[in-house]
């Protein structure tokens, strides 16, 4: 049964009137949490996830450096699939699966041996979909949810008394703690959070920061056709074994593409030989492409029965 956070809490209002998103309590919402959308607010709360990612990837980048492959798994410690927001792939249940206990030996070892990663030119957490296999927009959006699970709260918590919604003591696990200059994570913590028909805790995510489904490959293909174009297609040693089928020869786009297939190794080599690369495909492509998602959008995704039945 259809059951959003407006019509549960009695609201009188629906999305557009709202600053988090409104989800359905009983479905999984195909949206996701996208930290380039984090970067770019200017609001307060999204200014603290902001610090949360940067130090959490700090730490990261710092580790691997140290070759400290303890440190890189101690930093992941956290990261379980988040339940409480209702956003991305969960189960039926709500209960994901967990990041550490699934993912966690072959992203550290992923991690380690990445090229981008090791010279510190992957600076930003945002790239890091790009260059990294097994990360997708899912997997993202749920570290990053982990990462800012705090600010999340609070914001939560900030909701709840602008709209009169009742909240109770719950035990979370999983906060990050950058307090100490360093980064750690407190197991479990007393929150006060809102809750659902059957009694489990609510986060609510601002409506801004969120993604659709199928975004962030939109984004690795539009980086693979951008390094193709202006970098790749130019590069004479690049070149030397691509077999043109083009007039009088020539090498055409495809041909390209034929011998360098979309690939997040592929992508990390040309990232590491064209320092330009990441800069100039977020100048000139990437910054017209993001920006956070329209009220419709969203009710597209949480509505999306009622809005069927409507039509």
């Amino acid at each position: 049964m259809k059951l959003n956070i407006s019509t549960y809490f009695k609201l009188n209002c629906r999305q557009p009137e709202l600053e988090f998103i409104d989800i359905d309590l009983n479905k999984d919402n195909l949206l996701f949490v996208d930290p380039r959308l984090i970067e770019m607010g200017n609001d307060i709360y999204s200014k603290k996830m902001q610090r949360n990612i940067e130090v959490f990837w700090a730490e990261i980048i710092k580790a691997v450096k140290r070759n400290d492959k303890r440190a890189i798994s101690s930093t992941l410690d956290g990261l379980k699939e988040p339940k409480e927001t209702r956003l991305g792939y969960a189960s039926n249940t709500c209960d994901g699966n967990s990041i550490a206990r699934k993912l966690k030996k072959k992203l550290i070892g992923a991690i380690m041996k990445n090229k981008a990663v090791q010279s510190g030119q992957l600076s930003q957490f945002c790239d890091f979909e790009f260059f990294i296999d097994d990360v997708s927009s899912d997997r993202i959006s749920d570290m990053v949810t982990k990462i800012v699970k705090d600010v999340l709260v609070e914001f939560t918590q900030h909701q709840c008394q602008i709209h009169k919604i009742p909240m109770k003591l719950f035990v979370q696990d999983d906060f990050l703690d950058i307090t100490k200059g360093n980064v750690s994570w407190i197991k479990e913590m007393n929150v006060e959070l809102p809750f659902d028909e059957y009694g489990e805790p609510i986060i609510f995510v601002p409506k801004n920061i969120v993604r659709l489904q199928g975004a962030a490959g939109q984004n690795l293909r539009c980086l693979y056709r951008f390094a193709i174009r202006e970098f790749v297609q130019n590069d004479k040693e690049m070149l030397e074994d691509v077999s043109p089928t083009g007039k009088d020869g020539k090498i055409l786009l495809r041909d390209v593409k034929v011998k360098h297939p979309i690939s997040k190794e592929s992508l990390t080599a040309w990232y590491n030989k064209y320092g330009k690369l990441i800069v100039d495909f977020k100048t000139d492509v990437l910054s017209e492409r993001i920006h956070p998602l329209s009220d419709e959008q969203i009710m597209n995704v949480i509505y999306e029965e009622d809005i069927r039945n409507a039509s």
